[in-house]
């Protein structure tokens, strides 16, 4: 059997650290309990991430790193801006299981603080931000959105979903798929002052 790389080995910790925070909460993650399930040793993990900080830092960096793959396929993809757009808020609503959700609440938890997390948070949010403002820039430039601060725009309608996030994840009031949908097409017909047409026809 060929023996795995550093890059897939590092992978493999990663994943392994985001389901011990899954299952334990991420102040409650140990080094020891990621080495044993990763079967190396808890010596090895400190020497490629320093401390269980960085470990927990780069383990949200991967975890984002896949999602933003996802969302720019999407904000990238064919289809006019506003159906882009409206694919791409709905992907990052929180449904289903909301799993990634839950390493996100916990995150910002904990980042209250540890503030090197924090930073990393605001600029794994700022990124999402940039994806969202780009197809909304799309669209003032199609002339299918009035002209708009796209970062702000984005912002809130992120901060929007985050919100539903925590009541659907901490308070287990999760909306319905198709409720959830329409709350959102109702927020941008608001935030971007456009007919709720541009989004129900795109």
């Amino acid at each position: 059997m060929p023996r795995k790389t550093a890059t897939a080995r590092r992978a493999e910790v990663l994943d392994e650290t985001l389901t011990q925070i899954r299952a334990l909460g991420m102040a409650a993650v140990r080094v020891a309990d990621v080495a044993e399930a990763s079967g190396v040793s808890p010596a090895l993990i400190i020497y490629h991430f320093g401390t269980k900080e960085n470990l927990l830092s780069e383990a949200l960096v991967h975890a984002c790193a896949q999602d933003l793959s996802t969302v720019d396929s999407i904000v990238g993809g064919p289809g006019s801006p506003p159906a882009r757009l409206l694919a791409a808020l709905d992907w990052y609503s929180p449904t289903g299981p909301a799993r990634g959700w839950t390493i996100w609440i916990d995150a910002w938890s904990v980042a209250l603080r540890d503030r090197a997390l924090a930073r990393v948070l605001a600029d794994l949010q700022r990124r999402w931000i940039d994806a969202i403002a780009a197809v909304i820039d799309e669209g003032v430039a199609a002339d299918l959105f009035p002209s708009v601060d796209s970062a702000a725009a984005a912002s809130r309608l992120t901060s929007f979903l985050d919100g539903l996030a925590v009541r659907s994840v901490v308070h287990k009031a999760r909306l319905p798929r198709r409720e959830l949908h329409a709350s959102l097409i109702r927020q941008l017909t608001w935030e971007l002052s456009v007919s709720a047409m541009v989004f129900t026809e795109a």
